[in-house]
């Protein structure tokens, strides 16, 4: 019996010392992906050639894809080609394991599509369409996310950003009205993704309640608010009502507004 036990044990530790081991790693890969990105919405300079830097050192496809979604953003008003870049994106690294949906990577890799709703709108503002239509090629591609409201809220800007029939109008507001039950989602972005869908209604011209167009000041005033509406052209109509400075980036959202 005790042999049993102390292989059972051996078992266990193994397997806690590897978890750890790839937690520490994945630790270490994030905190480089969240100071290039950081860097990218103060438009800190050389924030390009770090992201570029981060692409080539990395091994895995997961955190290159990653890095490739960043690196297109500020890519796209360069004066250079970004067809390359969009292509090395792989969606499917980055939110499935071995050919299926990955929870832990959703919760892990959730603010990619983030940076995929910004994508999108900066390259409708450059009218770079070839871009735009390749990024929603490839988001349609998670076709085992459509349950999940960040894929949902993709399609909705993307129809709103091309001006589709229904411009996207029935998820966002049904979002704001908290009409998602059913929907998995990153419980504390939430908010975040509330007030993309509010500035995509904006953008739109469709009505919404008085609290949400309020708001957007609010996230005016934030990092990747600012950046968004700049590149939706409605950032102007929504100016900061107080300059308190920007909030810390992916934080803006724990009010759960």
């Amino acid at each position: 019996m005790e042999i049993v036990f102390f292989a059972a044990m051996f078992v266990l530790l193994s397997y806690v010392t590897y978890r750890n081991f790839i937690l520490i790693g994945r630790y270490r890969h994030n905190k480089e992906y969240i100071e290039c990105y950081g860097d990218m919405l103060a438009d800190t300079e050389g924030a390009y050639d770090r992201v570029c830097r981060y692409i080539d050192k990395e091994k895995s496809e997961e955190c290159k894809s990653k890095g490739r979604v960043l690196k297109l953003y500020q890519q796209l008003d360069r004066p250079e080609d970004p067809m390359e870049t969009l292509q090395g994106i792989d969606l499917k690294e980055v939110f499935y394991n071995k050919g299926k949906f990955s929870r832990q990577k959703m919760m892990m890799n959730s603010d990619v599509f983030v940076w995929l709703y910004m994508n999108m709108a900066k390259a409708r503002k450059l009218s770079k369409f070839d871009v735009l239509n390749g990024l929603y090629e490839k988001i349609v591609e998670l076709d085992q996310l459509e349950n999940r409201v960040e894929f949902q809220l993709a399609k909705a800007i993307y129809n709103a950003l091309c001006e589709k029939e229904d411009a996207g109008v029935g998820f966002l507001s049904g979002l704001l009205e908290g009409n998602y039950a059913g929907y998995g989602y990153e419980k504390n972005l939430i908010g975040l993704y509330k007030r993309f869908a509010s500035s995509t209604l904006a953008y739109s011209g469709e009505p919404m309640e008085e609290y949400f167009k309020e708001d957007l000041h609010s996230f005016a005033a934030t990092k990747i608010g600012k950046n968004y509406m700049n590149d939706l052209e409605i950032y102007e109509k929504y100016l900061p009502k107080t300059q308190t400075g920007d909030e810390e980036p992916l934080k803006e959202n724990e009010e759960g507004k």
